[in-house]
């Protein structure tokens, strides 16, 4: 019995072991890859002409959701 538990305890260590490493180096190429995918500074004025169009295409879906939900809420009294 003792064997039996010293036994499992050492596989319940070494896999605990295998995670903490595991996850601490993908942590580690996570900070890497972020360090060197840092996107360049776009030109002003399109990304002001971006930012404009995503708010209108946000306004837009706003407003067919907001329509849908008063459509099923009239449906469904």
């Amino acid at each position: 019995m003792q064997q039996q538990l010293s036994e499992a305890f050492t596989i319940m260590l070494t896999g605990m072991i295998t995670v903490f490493v595991f996850l601490t180096l993908l942590l580690m190429a996570m900070a890497l890859l972020r360090r060197f995918a840092i996107q360049p500074q776009t030109d002003t004025a399109t990304s002001q002409s971006s930012a404009a169009r995503e708010t209108s295409t946000d306004n837009q879906r706003l407003a067919a959701i907001t329509a849908a939900v008063h459509a099923y809420r009239r449906d469904h009294e």
